[in-house]
């Protein structure tokens, strides 16, 4: 009697970290399994990031179009049809997955539908399939998702992400809860896009703050900024009980009453590492549910690795990604290590906010010596083509060595700033380096090199 197929590499999980960690270890010449019970791409491109994107990017278009129709360039619209989003973001993710299946067809990885769980390091039983075995094990099982229930509020007044994604038309008005493990972002997201679709949006976030990632004297100019779609931010804040359309929220400064036809759970993951019999691999997760692992995503037992959601560290796709890109190299045999503080943060609101690297605070508990710049949107070039928006930029660097620490964006081309930024510290860049740069005119990328400029680079 044979026994199990034997590949090199074996990945459970098929979303961005495990579709990651299997291209890149086939990359490398590895023979790779990949263990999946739905489709692969996991949560992000069939129920949160690509969908929430697209969604976005068509409330972001109809903005533009409206501001020239009040400029009389062209005849737009009056509302934004959230209907028909959705049905655009469903074909365009139909076709994203089938891309992410492409390309793992194009790259040999075995696609193996079923839950995996260990028997013993190295050998995986598999639901509805044989089991197999491999030298090297990548977890990248995701989280689950576990909204939270508040007194009075009955099921079909709490929604999640994929609910909007069902919706033709807004409800009425929108409690749209914070937190979680994006640390609010989602929230933001979703409360940028059920404003433009017509409903009356208010925001809890557990946190002092109103977008994680922002010095504290940032945080009111964002909340101005979301303040101009029409969203109401409270923080320090959480559901406290619910009435016929209304939730009463406690919150440091005081109780209140908010509007909430439906309340939105933006963001309701928690860790699980249910059902992997991790205990007979030789692992033990963390008391919420992660499963630790060094710069190399390497856990305690030699020859299984973790990447994405399950590790708990910076639960965002780009991290997941790139965990996943790196626990797939090293399985395969080669040596990285995660640069994970280089990771930006996107919250695709309108306008757009971005982050990458730690604020000026944290950077000062670490006993840093901090130089600061800060540039506004308002008259330069870039913001002056893009429609006078207001918006700013700020670039914190260590003032010894000029070492970039972080940047924070607001406006339009925030994305594009914070992107070249965060490539520039995972190349561990200087101000000065980043002085002498030129980006091309005009463009937001201008004010990258300005605010170096200003920091004596």
């Amino acid at each position: 009697m044979s026994g199990p197929a034997r590949f090199d590499v074996a990945v459970i999980g098929g979303g961005a970290a495990g579709v990651a960690a299997a291209l890149e270890a086939a990359a490398l010449g590895a023979s790779v399994a990949l263990v999946e019970a739905e489709r692969p791409g996991g949560s992000c491109v069939h129920h949160t990031c690509i969908p929430t994107s697209i969604l976005l990017d068509a409330a972001e278009g109809f903005v533009r179009a409206r501001e020239l129709s009040v400029a009389g360039v062209f005849t737009a619209g009056e509302s934004f049809q959230l209907g028909r989003a959705n049905d655009r973001a469903r074909a365009l993710v139909r076709s994203l997955a089938g891309g992410v299946e492409a390309a793992l067809r194009r790259a040999r990885v075995q696609v193996i539908a079923g839950h995996a769980s260990f028997r013993e390091p190295g050998l995986l039983d598999i639901a509805g399939a044989e089991p197999l075995a491999a030298d090297a094990v990548v977890i990248a099982s995701g989280a689950r998702w576990q909204p939270p229930s508040i007194p009075g509020l009955p099921a079909d007044r709490l929604v999640t992400p994929d609910i909007v994604q069902s919706w033709r038309e807004p409800p009425p008005s929108c409690l749209v809860l914070g937190g979680g493990p994006s640390g609010g972002i989602f929230a933001l997201e979703y409360a940028a896009l059920l404003a433009l679709a017509g409903s009356t949006v208010a925001v809890a976030s557990p946190a002092p703050a109103v977008c994680p990632g922002f010095d504290d004297d940032l945080q009111p100019v964002i909340a101005e900024l979301l303040g101009q779609l029409g969203i109401t931010v409270h923080t320090g804040a959480a559901p406290a009980a619910a009435a016929a359309d209304a939730v009463r929220l406690t919150a440091a400064t005081g109780d209140c009453d908010v509007p909430a036809a439906v309340v939105l759970v933006a963001d309701p993951r928690v860790l699980t590492a249910e059902g992997l019999g991790l205990e007979r691999a030789g692992l033990t997760p963390a008391a919420d549910g992660a499963i630790p692992v060094d710069a190399r995503c390497a856990t305690a037992v030699p020859g299984i690795f973790a990447a994405g959601d399950i590790t708990g560290r910076g639960m965002l796709s780009s991290t997941a990604a790139l965990e996943g890109r790196i626990a797939g190299a090293n399985a395969a045999g080669d040596a990285r290590a995660a640069r994970l503080h280089a990771v930006p943060r996107l919250v695709h609101t309108i306008p757009p906010l971005a982050a990458v690297g730690e604020t000026a605070a944290a950077a000062r508990e670490r006993g840093l010596q901090v130089a600061s710049a800060t540039l506004p949107f308002e008259g330069m070039p870039a913001g002056i083509v893009r429609g006078g928006h207001p918006g700013f930029l700020r670039l914190h660097a260590e003032a010894r060595t000029g070492e970039l620490l972080s940047a924070q964006a607001a406006g339009p081309g925030a994305h594009e700033i914070i992107a070249a930024a965060a490539a520039l510290m995972q190349a561990e860049a200087t101000v000065h380096q980043l002085a002498a740069a030129t980006a091309w005119h005009p463009s937001p990328l201008e004010l990258l090199s300005e605010a170096a400029r200003r920091l004596g680079g």
